[in-house]
């Protein structure tokens, strides 16, 4: 009966959340498109689909467009999916009067609707983490499990986390804590079927329909590409190119002062990067044995959003996209007017983005409540939080407050569940 009458509140939240992000939609219709959104719009146009995200993000973008013909609903999928997760994960956390409030608050943000609302495979990805986190806080608290849970929690995010390259060693690090750190077989044997869906998502779609590899070398490379232009850019880093990438440029083309934190503005064409490619790994490894510290210190700055600590000032990562970057592409606003002053609360939120878009901070935050406040439920989550910190702050290229979607998402409701419950107390006592 408690779980009926649960099941009835959720739906009739997940409702009254996907009403207010349809009406996003329609006020900004078709959506917010960045640099990396028009690739994925030549994709589903041109049919010319290729591995430079992964695979299934390039089939989805084709399919869901309709072949190119309707782009301005893959913004509405991508938002009316990270509703429908970030509802199922506010209710596997918090009860179910408070996860209402919640996950409507949240959804009147930019953090949900504005995010929501861009076609970045990022967000799909953010989904896949929030309902296989919502499904294995089932598991670890030993509730039932229907086979609607396994097909919409387990299975779709398992799909839906295959849209980045990092989804996958973020699923694997995060399978490995929880199993170290709980040792049921029943977790075991859920987490396998997650990873194992994951896995044959990416060869079917990359071997079989694609017929590429499912890592794709010149953007897998580019983290090492970046650490070692910024070495280039020292005194010490002099002729470390002309001795480990031998015959592709030089020491003066690779050096780059960006790349240290951001892009990677070396004078190396996209030509000589493919001929480097067989020596990259090999000089990075050899970079990291010289300069291991060079290294560390290299990382600690580019993500200093996601450490917890300010250690390098306030990190200031680029965050929301609240705009149409590229004009005559038969793509534009079909109210501009109302669209360009709608999305003030977006740009409010870039405005505050050193604590809206601080990953490390809202990790921070989730532990203290974990920890200082046993809030138990918060176990799986900061787990997920940590394993998709970690693989970024090794993997990723550049600092961006979007890679790490589902932390902000997951702290900031934590926060925000915590705020409702002392007000929902404060007002019982006084009642």
């Amino acid at each position: 009966m408690i779980a009926r009458i649960t099941n009835v509140d959720f739906k009739f939240s997940l409702m009254r959340n996907s009403l207010f992000l349809t009406a996003c939609w329609v006020i900004f219709f078709p959506g917010f498109f960045s640099g990396d959104s028009f690739a994925a719009v030549e994709m589903a146009r041109t049919g010319n689909l290729t591995n430079s995200f992964t695979a299934s993000w390039a089939i989805y973008v084709r399919l869901f467009s309709f072949f190119g013909d309707a782009i301005g609903l893959l913004s509405l999928f991508g938002g009316l999916l990270l509703v429908f997760a970030s509802t199922q994960f506010t209710y596997s956390i918090l009860a179910k009067k408070t996860a209402a409030i919640s996950s409507f608050l949240m959804t009147l943000t930019p953090l949900i609707w504005g995010m929501g609302l861009t076609l970045w495979h990022d967000i799909q990805m953010t989904v896949g983490l929030l309902l296989v986190t919502a499904f294995m806080v089932k598991i670890r608290r030993a509730e039932l499990v229907s086979k609607t849970d396994i097909a919409t929690q387990l299975i779709l995010g398992s799909l839906l986390i295959s849209f980045r390259p990092n989804g996958l060693p973020t699923l694997l690090v995060f399978s490995v804590l929880l199993l170290l750190l709980t040792r049921k077989k029943v977790v075991f044997a859920y987490l396998l079927t997650a990873i194992s869906t994951t896995v044959l998502v990416t060869v079917i779609g990359s071997n079989l329909i694609l017929g590429m590899s499912p890592i794709n070398d010149y953007y897998a490379q580019e983290w090492m590409r970046n650490d070692i232009s910024c070495f280039a850019n020292l005194p010490q880093g002099a002729e470390f190119v002309e001795e480990n990438i031998p015959g592709v440029g030089n020491t003066e083309t690779w050096s780059s002062e960006s790349a240290c934190t951001f892009l990677n503005q070396a004078k190396v064409t996209a030509k000589e990067k493919v001929l480097s490619q067989e020596f990259v790994p090999r000089a990075w490894i050899t970079l990291l044995k010289q300069e291991p510290f060079f290294v560390l210190d290299t990382h600690l700055k580019r993500h200093a959003y996601l450490l917890p600590l300010p250690f390098n000032g306030l990190p200031k990562p680029p965050f929301l996209h609240s705009t149409i970057e590229f004009r005559d592409q038969g793509i534009e606003w079909a109210f501009p007017a109302v669209a360009e002053k709608a999305r003030a609360p977006m740009r409010l939120w870039n405005l505050l983005g050193s604590f809206t878009a601080w990953a490390g901070l809202w990790s921070a935050i989730t532990l203290i409540l974990l920890v200082g406040f046993k809030r138990r439920e918060l176990f799986v989550p900061f787990l997920m939080m940590f394993s998709l910190s970690g693989v970024l702050f090794i993997f990723a290229p550049i600092t961006d407050g979007r890679y790490a979607l589902f932390a902000l998402i997951v702290g900031q409701m934590a926060l925000l569940g915590k705020v409702i419950e002392w007000a929902q107390t404060d007002s019982n006592h006084t009642g």
